[in-house]
């Protein structure tokens, strides 16, 4: 393996702890709207794009299923709440961002939510500024799972995906980063790591803290020969 000269944080449920907010709107919007959603279903679709949600839904729920109309509501009902209650960040993100600096490491984050509204969530939770590299899913024509938002992020470093590590909670991000070709560290959020994860990822933490003991032994020191 190369050694490591960027990371690529994912946001939702990664960086800010809004995945939680997603699941529960899902559920609360498909009620409102009459439609059936079980709480597995709207795990599965953490982080994934309309052109794989939409089909999921419907293979599940039947042609019926107005996933359009769902999502929506769901985005209402998530503005709402953070409206009400701000945004929380993960703990661990400003230890791992001055490790990045010390070690000469790019970061940048790359997100199923929009570049403007990513921005805009960040700044909620005392991020703003801290990411100036974002790629948000409205800037990609296939999202998660699909590999081109880590594709986009990697060239966004001037970086190739072996080098860089793809921070990621959900399996679809993990599906997203391994098939750019980059290395996968898993930090769970609302679910525990799947069977096989460990073999195929670079490696699993359970925090954002851990993740720096993970990357000290294959990222570049400043001043190191990146030829080397």
């Amino acid at each position: 393996m190369k050694k490591i000269r960027g990371l690529i944080f994912d946001m939702d449920g990664t960086l800010l702890d809004t995945e939680k907010i997603y699941f529960q709107c899902w559920l609360q919007s498909a009620k409102e709207l009459g439609f059936p959603m079980s709480e597995e279903a709207a795990l599965h679709v953490r982080s994934c794009c309309a052109a794989h949600a939409e089909p999921y839904f419907r293979q599940l729920y039947g042609t019926d299923f107005d996933y359009y109309k769902v999502r929506d509501r769901r985005r209402e009902l998530v503005s709402q709440y953070i409206a009400a209650h701000g945004v929380e960040q993960k703990p661990g993100i400003a230890a791992l961002l001055e490790f990045c600096k010390q070690a000469g490491l790019a970061y940048a984050v790359a997100t199923a939510t929009s570049q403007e509204l990513a921005r805009e969530r960040l700044a909620l939770a005392g991020l703003d500024g801290m990411f100036p590299d974002i790629v948000g899913g409205d800037q990609v024509k296939h999202g998660k799972p699909d590999p081109d938002i880590y594709v986009i992020a990697a060239k966004a470093l001037g970086l190739p995906p072996e080098e860089c590590v793809a921070i990621e909670d959900s399996p679809n991000g993990i599906a997203a980063g391994l098939d750019a070709g980059c290395n996968v560290i898993l930090v769970p959020d609302l679910t525990p790591p799947e069977q096989g994860d460990k073999e195929r990822l670079f490696g699993i933490a359970e925090n954002l803290e851990e993740v720096t003991e993970l990357l000290k032994p294959v990222c570049y020191r400043r001043g190191e020969d990146k030829n080397a």
